[in-house]
């Protein structure tokens, strides 16, 4: 089992591995495909701004004489922009977004919704009221409704019949920071109710529904305690058809769970999950059973040889584990007296050969100093 398991990690480590090396290759391919439409964009940009400077030029000093652009089969795409201009082709880092967001409360609880009416501050459609249609969250950009509008050259797979028009006239975006709520508010001194553009909000009263996973709350003004309701949603028309089914059908109760009986066929659940993965970890006890005796039979296959031993091993064998049994030996005293003989007999060989007598050596014996028990007394303790 353990083989398995180090086979599991080694196989979630690879894929962790390749992940992000496919993440960061993606990652690189993103980032070179904004930098290409940034720089598109730009190009277009600057070569719109330079033939409508040469237009003015021109219509300056040349007067009647002016070439008319306004011909050929351009002709109805004059003064329209490009489709690339029309979206920003990268989508914001975070702190950009927030920097957009920040009068509504930050990018992550967005205190504006589709149907809010808005106020634009910028362009020359500035100070005119319109209701958001439609909200970017990649760029923090909203849609007004009938504001900010100009013509989009449309591709040529677009215009291939001649009836179709070549230029569409619809809403550009408009970031979320050139934009202010408005809402009517009732003036308690004058007792008039009124528009009022509102610059900040803030969100209140978090409600999170597990069931769902949505998040609920209150948008309201700082320092006034005024909360603005949520624009109402409107319901979605909902036409029956005969092949519907029965809303009686639908909540009839058919399938009650009982202990006896499993809930699915047990088969169900390998056509479910990978029963030969190899990132799987949990296995049917009879597998692992069988694992478990797999290994056994290796271990005992390396002990195999210890039980095909010849008479001589065995008799080997049986002598070190007697003499195991005994314990150490214990010298008698027969056995120290004979040991005293033999080195005595060996000292006066060693003495004869070195032509020392044993008078000599009891003389030098005799002379050596003893040495001084007495104990030196310690030195005084330091102050």
């Amino acid at each position: 089992m353990q083989k398995i398991l180090k086979r599991v990690a080694t196989a979630e480590r690879v894929a962790a591995k390749r992940k992000a090396t496919r993440d960061r290759l993606h990652f690189n391919k993103d980032r070179k495909e904004e930098e290409y439409g940034l720089k598109s964009q730009a190009h277009i940009v600057a070569h719109d701004i330079g033939r409508a400077k040469q237009a003015i030029r021109d219509d300056w000093r040349l007067g009647p004489l002016a070439p008319n652009s306004h011909t050929g089969e351009a002709a109805a795409q004059y003064g329209a922009i490009s489709e690339i201009r029309y979206k920003n082709p990268t989508a914001l880092r975070k702190e950009q977004k927030e920097a957009r967001c920040a009068w509504l409360g930050g990018y992550k609880n967005l205190n504006l919704a589709a149907g809010d009416r808005v106020v634009l501050l910028h362009g020359p459609e500035k100070g005119r009221i319109g209701r958001v249609q439609d909200i970017n969250h990649d760029d923090a950009s909203v849609v007004v409704e009938g504001l900010n509008k100009s013509n989009i050259k449309l591709p040529s797979a677009f215009t291939a019949d001649e009836t179709s028009p070549s230029v569409l006239n619809i809403e550009l975006p408009v970031p979320i920071s050139g934009v202010r709520l408005v809402h009517p508010i009732f003036d308690p001194k004058t007792g008039i109710t009124r528009d009022v553009i509102i610059n900040q909000l803030v969100s209140r009263g978090f409600v999170h529904d597990r069931i769902t996973g949505k998040a609920e709350w209150t948008r309201v003004v700082p320092g006034m305690n005024i909360t603005i309701p949520w624009p109402k949603e409107e319901d979605k028309a909902v036409v029956d058809h005969k092949i519907d089914t029965l809303r009686i059908d639908a909540e009839e109760r058919t399938f009650v769970p009982t202990l006896l009986r499993p809930p699915m066929p047990e088969t169900v659940i390998d056509e479910l999950r990978g029963k030969y993965s190899k990132f799987r970890t949990r296995h049917e006890p009879e597998y692992i059973e069988r694992l478990e005796a797999q290994n056994q039979a290796v271990k005992d296959r390396v002990h195999l040889m210890d039980s095909m031993r010849s008479p001589l091993q065995e008799l080997h064998r049986a002598e070190r584990a007697s003499k195991k049994k005994k314990g150490k030996p214990r010298l008698t005293l027969e056995m120290l007296e004979e040991i005293g003989k033999v080195i005595a007999k060996n000292r006066q060989r060693t003495l004869d050969a070195a032509g020392v007598s044993d008078a000599a050596t009891q003389q030098t014996i005799s002379h050596v100093p003893e040495s001084s028990t007495e104990s030196t007394a310690p030195p005084p303790p330091s102050v």
